[in-house]
């Protein structure tokens, strides 16, 4: 989609749908009123830049009855809401009903439109106080939002497009609940639960400049989410315009961590298009991941027990299906240097990947090479010093980056199972830093067995040819040393001090 100032507005309105806009607000009190809230929701939204404002605004007793509700930027169009009650309840709390209506409409230059409408089955929000801090509970029978957006198409050639590319958004959830919290201090602090039995969508897009048509659908079962945010009072994201403010923000506590799980997962891809047309379906196994970002570590941990992939496309000529065991993702790095190197690692593990009989004809019809499973694993970690805030304010100003730092590096295990042959590895290294960059210490140990078998395969079929072969066992006769047994190799490869490189026992550097 073209780079329009309207487009920049609907995003930030967008993000702002009544289960978020509508929950950021002040300082907690003990017993709630409606008028608190609504205040407290014109204060924080004029801190993220954006004006709340109602029509009309009458009281009934210990309700506000809101028509007319705009949510935008200055000047801008943004989300409407028809209507809106705030009812003060005994226990202290306020509960939130909103009307039907709720979306917005914007257009750009051209002829450009954007449009989203969501519409809720017996949403309703609860304000409450809990020790200090706004808690929000919220719960629907189901919500659903649907964004169409119509822009100009891409030309290509000498004919003019037949109509304006235009993109569809259907998202559903079931059985939807969760809470959101704000607590004040001298590090503000937000966080978000979010769970929902079914989460589905439908994406279609259509540029007749290409000419392009493309569709995806998903259904997820048992969808829980969550997300912290420490603000620090003195900060504001929205005002954070350079590298180096970031960097005084996470200096002084700024932090994310979030945390997902979902069940079982189905999906769907089609596109239409004259180079490469397919149908896609994928069914995923339960899965769950992590993250967490401050000035200290960036961390992404994920873990999924499986999917299966089909695809097809006039392009083939057969079906390729794809299925795969557990899958392991996980990456730490540290984010701000500190006097104390901090913590990497990278953990990566494929298991049981397959392909199709029909997939594996297509590449070697005789059957030559093993279609055993593959198997993928790293697993690698050390200590480090590195600043990506300094290296991202050195790009801002020309300045001289900080040079990373590494301190160690344990190779606990690589290991890759393919067609048969089998590679793998482990080792442990230091490094000297005092020469302005970085010199290993250690060893590495390296095993190889199928390799040649693995060659032999692959001339046979036609992916290798007899000169490149040549050349590769060449690398294989450098490198490694016989092992014990039949077409297995092994290989040492040690760094020693004034930068030396030996492998079996010989320097090569």
């Amino acid at each position: 989609m073209k780079d329009f100032k309207w487009i920049s507005a609907m995003g930030r309105t967008a993000a702002m749908t009544p289960l978020m806009v509508l929950l950021l607000s002040g300082t907690a009190h003990a017993a709630l009123t409606a008028d608190q809230v609504w205040q407290s929701w014109k204060g924080a939204a004029a801190l993220a830049g954006l004006t709340v404002s109602a029509a009309t605004e009458a009281r009934d007793g210990g309700s506000l009855m809101l028509n007319g509700i705009t949510v935008a930027p200055e000047g801008m169009p943004g989300l409407t809401i028809s209507d809106m009650v705030l009812a003060e309840q005994a226990d202290g709390s306020v509960l939130i009903t909103p009307g039907a209506d709720i979306g917005f409409q914007t257009t750009g230059g051209a002829g450009d439109t954007a449009a989203m409408k969501l519409t809720h089955d017996g949403l309703t929000l609860t304000a409450r106080d809990d020790a200090g801090a706004l808690v929000y509970d919220y719960a629907a029978a189901a919500v659903n939002a649907d964004f169409n957006a119509s822009y100009t198409a891409t030309q290509l050639g000498d004919t003019a497009p037949a109509g304006p590319a235009t993109n569809v958004v259907k998202l559903a959830m079931d059985a939807v609940s969760g809470t959101y919290s704000d607590t004040p201090g001298m590090n503000r602090a937000f966080g978000m639960t979010l769970n929902a039995s079914r989460l589905a969508y439908e994406v279609t897009t259509s540029d007749p400049g290409f000419p392009m048509k493309t569709s995806s659908t998903s259904d997820t079962a048992d969808v829980a989410l969550s997300l912290a945010v420490t603000m620090p009072q003195t900060v504001s994201l929205m005002a954070l315009q350079s590298a180096a403010e970031f960097s005084t923000a996470l200096q002084e506590g700024f932090s994310v961590t979030g945390a997902t799980r979902q069940g079982a997962s189905t999906g769907s891809a089609t596109q239409e298009m004259a180079f490469l047309p397919y149908a896609l379906t994928m069914a995923v196994l339960p899965g769950e991941a992590s993250f967490a970002f401050d000035k200290d570590r960036f961390s992404v941990q994920s873990t999924g027990e499986g999917l299966t992939v089909d695809v097809t496309s006039s392009m083939m000529p057969a079906p390729v299906k794809i299925t795969s065991g557990p899958v392991v993702a996980n990456i730490i790095a540290p984010v701000m240097a500190g006097e104390v190197a901090g913590d990497y690692a990278l953990k990566l593990q494929l298991t049981e990947f397959t392909l199709n009989d029909e997939a594996w004809a297509m590449m070697d019809p005789g059957a030559v090479l093993k279609r055993d499973p593959a198997n993928l694993a790293i697993d690698v970690s050390g200590k480090a010093k590195i600043d990506f805030p300094a290296m991202a304010v050195a790009e801002e100003t020309g300045a001289v980056p900080p040079p990373p730092a590494p301190e160690t590096l344990n190779i606990t295990n690589l290991a890759l199972n393919i067609a048969g042959a089998a590679i793998a590895g482990s080792g442990a290294f230091t490094f000297d830093n005092s020469m302005g960059m970085p010199m290993p210490l250690g060893e590495a140990n390296v095993s190889l067995t199928g390799g040649n078998a693995l060659i032999d395969g692959l001339i046979a079929t036609g992916m290798m040819t007899p000169e490149d072969a040549m050349g590769a066992r060449m690398m294989m006769g450098m490198f490694f040393a016989p092992g014990a047994n039949a077409d297995s190799l092994t290989s040492k490869i040690e760094a020693k001090a004034g930068n030396e490189i030996w492998v079996n026992g010989q320097r090569i550097q």
